[in-house]
């Protein structure tokens, strides 16, 4: 890509962000890795914006400008400029982010590796016909999220982390239902909003259920992908990566 070409992708780019930090729909598609994660960081602002000031372009500058005086190879484009503002601008919410972020369904725990390998666990069912993140091979582990089935609310989800796979647990009955945290649209991460109990995607503004299933009017979006989870002496686990 040339500079210029550059140039306009990075101004395109900070439009984009301008306008999910603003609250407006966003209207666009991404096209690599860069600019999902563009849009992925932005998204997670704009969902917590009633929360914490807007972060100003002439912050955003500044942290390009920052970012840039790094070492000379490889040389770090206005885009990557924007994406690590972005993100340093996120790690900067701090605590005092944690408290909103809870109250919006975002707080996400880090799972810990499971200490019931040989337990004989209490499985959710998967519906045959959705779409499941399971992790294979030797990076796949069952995590412990330190969430007590005992202690969860019908209808209130819990965001939790598990190595790279984000979820939101729900309590059904006895049982559980994990589900990914992202958009089946854009890449973006989703908000529970508990006064309408829906997932909402700030992106886009689109909605899912607390079954993870699509409610756009006039189409349909994929579901969201399930996240396998098991219940084990009352603790509730998902399968995760190490």
């Amino acid at each position: 890509m040339s500079e210029q070409d550059e140039e306009r992708e990075a101004e395109r780019l900070d439009s984009l962000v301008s306008e999910l930090l603003a609250g407006r729909h966003l209207k666009a598609t991404h096209s690599d890795a860069a600019e999902r994660d563009v849009i992925r960081m932005a998204a997670r602002l704009a969902g917590a914006r009633d929360g914490y000031p807007r972060m100003s372009s002439a912050f955003r500058r500044r942290m390009g400008r920052l970012l840039e005086k790094g070492e000379p190879a490889p040389w770090l484009s206005r885009r990557a400029a924007l994406v690590g503002g972005l993100g340093v601008a996120a790690g900067a919410l701090g605590a005092a982010a944690a408290g909103q972020l809870g109250r919006l369904g975002g707080v996400s725990p880090v799972a810990q590796p499971s200490q019931h390998a040989s337990a004989t666990p209490t499985a959710s069912p998967v519906p045959s016909s959705r779409a499941v993140i399971e992790p294979r091979g030797q990076v796949a582990r069952w995590l412990d999220t330190g969430i007590l089935l005992a202690e969860m609310a019908e209808g209130q989800p819990r965001r939790v982390t598990a190595g790279s796979v984000g979820a939101f647990v729900f309590r059904k009955g006895d049982q559980v239902l994990a589900m990914s945290a992202y958009c089946t649209h854009l890449p973006c991460e989703l908000v529970w909003r508990s006064k309408d109990h829906v997932l909402n995607c700030p992106c886009h503004n689109q909605l899912f259920d607390s079954d993870g299933l699509s409610l756009a009017e006039g189409y349909k979006l994929p579901a969201l992908p399930l996240v396998k989870t098991r219940v084990v002496d009352g603790r509730v686990e998902v399968l995760g990566t190490a």
